[in-house]
């Protein structure tokens, strides 16, 4: 665990406890990507986006929050690669997330269900110019009203973690319609850009834009 003070904020960086942080999670989910996911916010059962959470987290290496006031307000899920060590965590939360949207649990509407197989389908340019790099960062979110440091906090995190594991590079995949600037600020440079098709039903008419970025992890690199 670690403490870090940021704009008159303290955030406890520590690992993800499923078990008391989910559905605070959930919460970072909805404030960060209403906008493009609302279809599966409003028209599913809200455990479908904690499973979704946690299914990423099984494929993770580390999955970190930011702490504030005793909650999680900030999520990273992270990624070392190869990582064949997770294989049987992630088919375990595959087949449970497939028993339940078989048995219904999901109680998805005919909308939700469109932008889900889109969200899927339009996602796989991400696979198709993967960068390869020795780490990822497969998820950040955080809730709005804690914004302000948070993010960065979370980042260093998870960058000091990939360099320590001997990580060279680490790569992050966004689009035109998150914060894919704060990357560049950061010190990621953009290495793909692609057409992304994923938010057909959420914003309908809408070009977006995905980005896929990269930056070196050298021993000498300054993060703060």
């Amino acid at each position: 665990m670690e403490s870090v003070n940021n704009k008159s904020r303290t955030y406890l960086i520590r690992e993800f406890r499923p078990s008391s942080d989910l559905d605070d999670a959930y919460e970072c989910y909805v404030s960060s990507f209403y906008q493009i996911n609302w279809p599966i916010v409003d028209g599913a059962d809200p455990q479908l986006i904690k499973d979704m959470i946690l299914f990423l987290h099984h494929i993770g290496s580390k999955t970190l929050v930011a702490e504030v006031d005793g909650r999680a307000r900030g999520v990273l899920v992270g990624r070392l690669r190869p990582r064949l060590t997770t294989a049987g965590r992630a088919l375990a939360a595959s087949v449970r997330m497939l028993c339940r949207w078989i048995a219904g649990c999901y109680r998805l509407s005919a909308l939700a269900k469109k932008h889900l197989f889109q969200l899927f389908r339009g996602s796989f340019p991400y696979i198709y110019f993967d960068t390869s790099s020795d780490a990822e960062t497969l998820l950040l979110m955080s809730h709005k009203e804690y914004r302000g440091g948070i993010g960065r906090a979370l980042m260093d995190a998870w960058i000091a973690e990939a360099r320590s594991s001997g990580a060279h590079n680490a790569s992050v995949g966004t689009d035109s319609t998150l914060s894919w600037d704060f990357y560049e600020r950061y010190g990621y440079r953009r290495v793909r850009e692609f057409n992304y098709t994923a938010y057909k039903y959420s914003l309908p008419g809408e070009k977006v834009k995905g980005y896929i970025y990269e930056i070196e992890l050298g021993m000498g690199s300054d993060f703060s």
